[in-house]
């Protein structure tokens, strides 16, 4: 959610340019393996410093192991006070075992024009279209839906503005209509499928000072869905969400800035219904030169968005706000961080947090009954990155996540508690020439429990992955070539992966090549 609602806000933001807009960046669930898809968000920065009145065409492709294609191309072009861009993904993949196949087209048009040098206006339409099967990687490699597909097609228009009444103050905003069509299908035992239309618009204010920022804004979403499901009565309720909320940063004394604020939310949904209020509070105090502790504790509910962005600020002091969790969770997150500049080729830091949650779910094993459950989440991470040469970098991070839930939850990932303990170590080298590599090892050490009130079932696994990826840049920006390889020696292992929207390690080994071109 935090990475979509920010290309939204600096989408509102930008000036006219011609910097393409990737149609895979605007969606948050994409279930592909990090990296293993046409573009890399991270390295497709060939945007030029100085702006011209031309035609760009941006375009990636891969191939490998498991059938996997895909490809993204991207056209833009600005002339005088108009830009626009247009964009095409398409990715399809058998994946690692029967029924984990995925196949996805993704459309984007873009337009903005500056009617003046104080106001912009622009509109976007997306489209996507979707066919999977069961993804997620679960701990036992047997435990899967041979049968389960899940379709899912979603069509948005935006309008957005921006306004600067003066270089401090500026107004942004949007109103967007769309329709989403989702189904859950296991044939011929059940079916649920829903179809959600309707429309959400926000408006904010910032006003930027020496010593003190403030952002203020509101939104409003009103859709009507109506839900079918196997042996049960159909359901079309109406989902109303309104929100405000207020945002200030303080900075007193010199190396203290504060985060005070809070949010309203009104929320009227198909399981449940809240009215409450969430404080936000957050400290970055500058230590000293180099060193940063960061802290913070806020309160949320899940906001209700047509495709997960949303112009609010997604970060407290660092810590992320939103996530893609269940209609109407409330959640407080509490976090502490420090980073340390050691020296110009050192850094290194640590972060802990922990997020604890309500959460509301439609129990069918239950007469399709909505039930409250507890979950808490645990965080920790660890990071040193060394850089001892223009031509060498090397990292090393600890992770750990701890995850419990009620044994009442009925989900299909049957996770009850679960912790994981990461150790990526990684050795990056770049060449004057255009050539760079890279060779990551990671160990995980994983212990679950698995079910629900059903029954449980413990578990753990201790294994290795290695990554490693080698890529030529090609002369005068006109893109790359990467050959990469996921899981280089076909480790076996048993693993829950607790964030299956977004996996990262992949089951077997996996051979990728990719090639971007920018005109």
């Amino acid at each position: 959610v935090a990475r979509v609602s920010e290309l939204l806000r600096s989408q509102l933001l930008q000036p006219i340019n011609i910097t393409p807009v990737q149609p895979q960046l605007a969606e948050s669930n994409l279930f592909i393996l990090e990296g293993a898809g046409p573009a890399d968000p991270s390295f497709n920065e060939f945007n030029p410093l100085f702006l011209r009145n031309r035609l760009a065409l941006q375009a990636s492709g891969v191939a490998g192991g498991k059938d996997t294609l895909g490809d993204e191309i991207t056209q833009s072009g600005v002339w005088g006070r108009y830009s626009y861009s247009i964009g095409q993904f398409h990715y399809e993949t058998d994946g690692f075992r029967e029924n984990n196949d995925q196949d996805q087209d993704i459309y984007n048009a873009f337009g903005q024009v500056a009617l003046s040098y104080k106001t912009s206006v622009q509109a976007e339409y997306q489209y996507r279209d979707v066919d999977r099967g069961d993804l997620p990687l679960r701990f036992d490699p047997d435990e899967f839906l041979p049968k389960l597909r899940e379709p899912e097609r979603l069509r948005l228009a935006r309008f957005g503005f921006h306004h600067a009444f003066a270089p401090r103050s500026h107004l942004i905003g949007y109103l967007r209509y769309g329709k989403i069509e989702a189904a859950w299908k296991y044939p011929p035992y059940f079916e649920y499928s829903s179809d959600d239309e309707g429309y959400d618009g926000e408006i904010q204010h910032l006003f930027r000072s020496g010593r003190f920022n403030i952002t203020s804004g509101a939104g409003y979403y009103d859709g009507d869905c109506k839900i079918k499901t196997t042996g049960s009565t159909d359901e079309e309720p109406n989902i109303r969400h309104t929100n405000a909320y207020v945002y200030s940063q303080i900075n007193y004394p010199k190396n203290f800035t504060w985060t005070l604020g809070g949010s309203a939310d009104f929320f009227k949904g198909a399981d449940s219904n809240s009215d409450q209020f969430n404080p936000k509070a957050g400290l970055t105090w500058n230590i000293f030169p180099g060193t940063t502790l960061r802290a913070a504790g806020f309160r949320t509910l899940r906001r209700t968005l047509l495709s997960s962005q949303t112009i609010e600020p997604t970060q407290v002091a660092g810590f992320n706000q939103f996530f893609n969790d269940f209609e109407g969770t409330d959640a407080w997150r509490y976090g502490v961080g420090i980073d340390q500049r050691v020296s110009a080729t050192v850094n290194a830091g640590a972060e802990v947090s922990r997020r604890d949650m309500e959460v509301h779910f439609v129990d069918y094993t239950d007469e399709g009954r909505t039930k409250e459950v507890d979950w808490k989440e645990d965080l920790a991470r660890i990071y040193l990155y060394w850089t001892p040469q223009r031509w060498l970098a090397l990292s090393a991070e600890y992770q750990f996540e701890r995850f419990k839930r009620d044994l009442e939850y009925t989900g299909a990932d049957n996770l009850h508690k679960i912790e994981t303990h990461r150790f990526p170590l990684a050795v990056s080298l770049f060449d004057s020439l255009g050539f760079s590599s890279q060779i990551k090892a990671t160990y995980i050490d994983q212990e679950g429990e698995f079910g629900n009130r059903r029954g449980v079932t413990s578990g753990d696994d201790q294994f290795w992955i290695v990554d490693a990826f080698i890529r030529y840049r090609l002369p005068k920006r006109w893109g790359f070539i990467t050959l990469e390889a996921r899981n280089l020696f076909d480790e076996d292992f048993q693993f829950q992966d607790t964030d299956p929207a977004h996996p990262v390690i992949y089951p077997e080994r996996l051979i990728l090549t990719r090639l971007t071109l920018v005109f």
